[in-house]
């Protein structure tokens, strides 16, 4: 009887992957459109998260798989099991009810089997009345898997030798020409079971099938396959595949004396094993990393399955809603996106770290990107250069036009846009040899010269007074004002923390107010207002009702007999005797005297 052929029809789309192997570049190529049009249509879900690679991790058996090697290797058994005349041929009624019965308890197991492996199992495109499917076979380690590769000296010292980053390196010091490495792995790649159903099974043969381990060695595969024959001759005539399955699972890596270590190599070569045992082609040094690589992008898709729960909002969700940070730490998007934003749109960069308290760790640029909108993060890279720019000490802005100019040694620089020559000590246009003006300076050059309104006198002098109790920061040199609090201060624009009586910069804690300045200032026996009415009462002493007064308009001497206000005959007017100005009364006359708009009036 002819057999049909096994045709070459992969589960999956075979993806690009750092280490392929030569059977995952022809799978790629024998790829059914029909698989293909079905592994297309699901997308993967783009999800910002902690790395920067965003590979889809939807298909990372696929390098581990060998399919091509696999229906090889079944259509040569299936043949050869054909010429050994095992294969019923249905030429009578007996044979026909027999094949009938074999092709319904093949129908059933590989129902019973669906619906407990899943996604695990995925059955292919029957070829002509004989089944074809695969099962995923995945080692639950808990606590993680320790491997040890063994390598030559020939491995060692070739072009492509030695150890990943993260293997640890053990010399065996009784064999010089041999070294091992362990690695600690949290995902093992699949073992997969290749299965073809002949007509015969299970009345008389059993399943022909291929193990696939593309990370052991010839031998220990060879071993498995070995088992199964004695898991059907144990029981034969009934379904087996679910027995292999679950003795692969749990028995497989303690029958290889795999249950504490998993030893691979050297690489050398050794007799042909069970055509049967598709293993290892690679060296190990190719092998390692290819797993290294499927166990991070398997925990990867673990996390994006899982529930996690974000420690901001303490609300539950997938990890495709969640942003894990470098440092390790995750929060949910919405909370993260909200923290950023907030930080950029009031200015402080120096914030957005990770939320966790005893991290530190700043949040990448590429990972802003993701959570800011174009506007926002536009902002936050002007603010970024902003602050680099100030933190430079030879890097001063332009008073005209904001520039950033560079100041020469002395302490001069000139703006490249409006070619204004400046000070950078106080802004002012550049004076070779003088020493720059304070604030009282140029008050009283404007009021010598006559050029300075009330009003801008006014204005000067209220920006004294607002600048009298601010401090620049030691770091960025901004300038902070206190209303109130104790003298340990951090400052809004770089986070700096600094002492405000002294302005000397603090590290951490509170020592600096143990022995050099106070934390808190001290408590005034009276206010500022009191000592303010004081001085008013010794005023008010020193000229009695009674005595004579000269009147601040006239200079004319006038009686004075109202403690507060004065009344010129002259001038026909009233006169606040504490600010000398003319007050017109509207009601009581007690409302302007000591008042804050006649008190502020008087520098």
């Amino acid at each position: 009887m002819a057999v049909a052929s096994v045709g070459a029809t992969t589960p999956r789309t075979v993806e690009p992957h750092p280490h392929p192997s030569p059977e995952s570049s022809s799978e790629a190529s024998s790829s059914s459109p029909s698989s293909s049009s079905r592994t297309a249509g699901a997308e993967a879900r783009p999800v910002p998260c902690d790395d920067d690679s965003e590979e889809d991790v939807l298909d990372l058996d696929s390098p581990w798989v060998a399919a091509t090697e696999a229906e090889s290797r079944l259509k040569e058994a299936a043949v050869a099991g054909d010429a050994a005349g095992i294969q019923l041929c249905a030429e009578n009624e007996t044979e026909a009810d027999e094949i009938r019965d074999n092709q319904q308890r093949q129908d059933d197991e590989l129902m019973a089997l669906e619906a407990i492996y899943g996604d695990d199992l995925v059955e292919l495109e029957n070829k002509g009345a004989l089944r074809y499917f695969q099962i995923y076979i995945r080692y639950e380690s808990h606590d993680g898997a320790e491997v040890c590769a063994r390598l030559s000296s020939v491995n060692r010292n070739g072009e492509d030798g030695g150890c990943p980053d993260d293997c640890t390196e053990q010399h065996n010091e009784d064999e010089p020409d041999n070294f091992s490495y362990s690695c600690n792995f949290e995902h093992l790649p699949p073992l997969i079971l290749t299965c073809l159903l002949p007509q015969s099974y299970p009345s008389k043969q059993p399943p022909y099938f291929t193990v696939t381990a593309k990370w052991m060695d010839g031998p220990n595969v060879s071993q498995l396959c070995e088992m199964l024959d004695t898991i059907w001759a144990e029981l034969p005539r009934e379904e087996v595949v679910y027995r292999w399955v679950e003795w692969i699972c749990s028995s497989s890596l303690p029958h290889l004396g795999f249950d504490k270590k998993i030893i691979l190599g050297p690489d050398i070569p050794t007799p042909k094993g069970d055509n049967r045992a598709i293993s290892r082609s690679l060296s190990l040094e190719s092998v390692i990393p290819s797993m290294l690589s499927y166990s991070s992008k398997k925990c990867y898709q673990v996390f994006l399955e899982d529930l996690h729960m974000c420690m901001i909002c303490l609300n539950q969700s997938k990890g495709s809603n969640f942003i894990k940070l470098p440092c390790k730490h995750m929060f949910c998007f919405k909370c993260m996106e909200t923290l950023c934003r907030m930080h950029v749109k009031e200015g402080t960069l120096f914030q957005l770290v990770c939320p966790d308290t005893k991290c530190s760790a700043s949040i990448p640029p590429y990972l802003l990107k993701r959570l800011l909108g174009e506007e926002e993060f536009e902002r936050w890279d002007k603010l970024t250069l902003e602050k680099a720019l100030d933190s430079m000490s030879d890097v001063v802005h332009c008073p005209r036009c904001g520039i950033g100019c560079l100041e020469d040694e002395d302490n001069n620089a000139q703006c490249p846009k409006c070619c204004f020559v400046f000070c950078s000590v106080c802004k002012d246009p550049r004076h070779p040899g003088k020493p720059c003006l304070t604030l009282e300076d140029k008050l009283q050059q404007q009021q010598a010269s006559g050029r300075l309104a009330t009003r801008g006198m006014v204005e000067m002098l209220s920006v004294k007074v607002l600048y009298s109790d601010v401090k620049s920061c030691p770091k960025c040199r901004m300038a902070i004002s206190k209303t109130k609090g104790c003298n340990h201060v951090v400052c809004i624009s770089c986070g700096q923390h600094f002492c405000f009586l002294c302005g000397e910069a603090l590290i951490a804690g509170y020592t600096h107010f143990s022995s050099n300045c106070g934390l808190f200032e001290k408590e005034n026996d009276t206010t500022d207002w009191q000592k303010l009415m004081e001085q008013l009462r010794r005023q008010a002493e020193a000229q009695p009702v009674g005595s004579t007064v000269k009147c601040p308009k006239c200079r004319q001497k006038i009686y004075k007999d109202d403690e507060k206000y004065i009344f010129c005959w002259s001038c026909q007017a009233s006169y606040c005797t504490l600010c000398k100005k003319k007050v017109q009364f509207s009601g009581l006359q007690g409302e302007h005297w000591g008042s804050p708009q006649c008190v502020a009036t008087k520098f």
